[in-house]
């Protein structure tokens, strides 16, 4: 009985860490839709809505609080593990025995256990702990931004990460390009090059990259049939495992000349792997650097979403127009209908459209019109889809064998005097 006034604060600071664990677990797992819908949960859901709002906050009071309650937990479980270790009747092994036993309880109790019903149910969780851990969070919002600067500090101090600056900024290369006239030394080609290094250096490997359904899979073994039954897009025949899922090499066949043909597997290549939205000027970097032709572009959840060669970048920057016949020239370019009117395809870059309309990209984890649509109607893209990017409203014409076109048009305000010309009233 002695050691009850000890056990009963354990208990009570795992039952708060598993508070903490789980609200974190809960909020964080939270997807866009289920976000919308805190905002219409009661008071408990606009709460939690609020604290994600400032993600950075919520995360370093979290991890403060439980900090604070693991220490204090295992402050107590030392002090009752020298009396035990001291004590006539228990001895060392029963101390052993019960620091063990603290340690196993805290881990399940108040990290595993919690943060897997969390995720259970996070819209639920979310709702109800949130005033509590709201509460916990303004107690010490005091403290926040000492313990961000006093992070700082201890990072720039054991681990700096010294960045060095551009030499030339990239807006100021824009603005030479731009302002170069005829009696320049550049001619128009070496001109249109350099525009498109420049855009190639804030090019994400998502925009440039052939996707998946677009690239010729081979799996392993490799089957010279197979191989040879089509003209590879882009001269690359990209090698699978036997399961048809990972992609781990590369062929170029539109490369191999007549005496390769007979042993062509001895010239397949390994492939690197770069996330979706690492630059393309970093990708090219990777391939020169490992003296290797393609990288496979993966996903957030590591699958491979696409390829992308050395040649299709240089190809690229150098002749940009050839690279977009190659990809299907029709549902690559931007077709001007009319004024503020324009065909698009799904596939292409939304940066580029949003470049081309002079408009702000809402969203950078998107890389194409059509993943722009599908993200804000929550669902694969279908005939009549819209969505809006800022005064345009893109519309889904039609899906021929999984391509899309998709309209974008000016979205007009209704002239309030009633006339309209004969463009606007449609």
């Amino acid at each position: 009985m002695q050691y009850v006034g000890w056990l009963v604060p354990m208990a009570v600071l795992v039952l708060l860490s598993a508070l903490f664990s789980g609200s974190e677990a809960a909020l964080f797992s939270l997807t866009l839709r289920q976000r919308r819908q805190l905002r219409r949960s009661g008071v408990g859901g606009r709460i939690a809505d609020r604290m994600l709002g400032d993600s950075e906050k919520l995360l370093s009071a979290i991890l403060f609080w439980n900090l604070l309650i693991n220490m204090t937990y295992f402050a107590i479980a030392s002090i009752v593990a020298s009396r035990l270790d001291a004590s006539a009747d228990a001895g060392a092994s029963v101390a052993l025995l019960f620091t063990s036993a603290s340690l196993l309880a805290i881990i399940f109790f108040s990290e595993m256990l919690p943060k897997s019903l969390a995720l259970l149910a996070p819209m639920q969780a979310s709702v109800l702990l949130a005033p509590a851990l709201n509460l916990a969070v303004r107690l010490v919002s005091p403290l926040l931004p000492i313990i961000k600067t006093s992070n700082l500090l201890a990072g720039r101090l054991l681990w700096p990460s010294f960045q060095p600056e551009n030499e030339i900024d990239l807006a100021d290369i824009e603005r030479a390009v731009e302002l170069g006239t005829d009696d320049a030394a550049l001619m128009a080609r070496e001109r249109l090059a350099l525009q498109n290094l420049v855009a190639i250096a804030e090019m994400r490997a998502s925009e440039l990259m052939r996707p998946r359904s677009r690239l010729h899979l081979v799996e392993s073994p490799i089957q010279a049939d197979e191989l040879f039954s089509q003209s590879p897009p882009g001269g690359y025949a990209i090698i699978t495992d036997q399961s048809g899922e990972t992609m781990v090499g590369a062929l170029g066949v539109r490369m191999l000349r007549p005496s390769q043909i007979d042993h062509f597997e001895d010239l397949v290549e390994p492939v690197i792997y770069v996330p979706w939205s690492a630059p393309v000027a970093r990708v090219l970097d990777q391939l020169k650097e490992n003296d290797l032709s393609v990288a496979i572009v993966v996903d957030e959840y590591g699958d491979g979403i696409g390829a992308l060669s050395i040649d299709r970048i240089f190809r690229r920057m150098l002749a940009p127009e050839h690279d977009q016949f190659e990809d299907d020239a029709d549902s690559a370019a931007i077709e001007q209908i009319e004024p503020d009117l324009y065909h698009v395809a799904g596939g292409i870059s939304l940066r580029q459209l949003a470049k081309q309309l002079a408009v702000n990209v809402p969203d950078g984890s998107v890389a194409t019109v059509a993943g722009f649509i599908q993200r804000h109607n929550e669902r694969l893209p279908r005939l009549g889809d819209q969505a809006t990017l800022e005064d345009y409203v893109l519309t889904v014409l039609e899906e021929i064998e999984g391509t899309l076109r998709i309209e974008v048009r000016r979205h007009r305000p209704a002239d309030p005097s009633g006339w309209n010309d004969g463009r606007d009233a449609r």
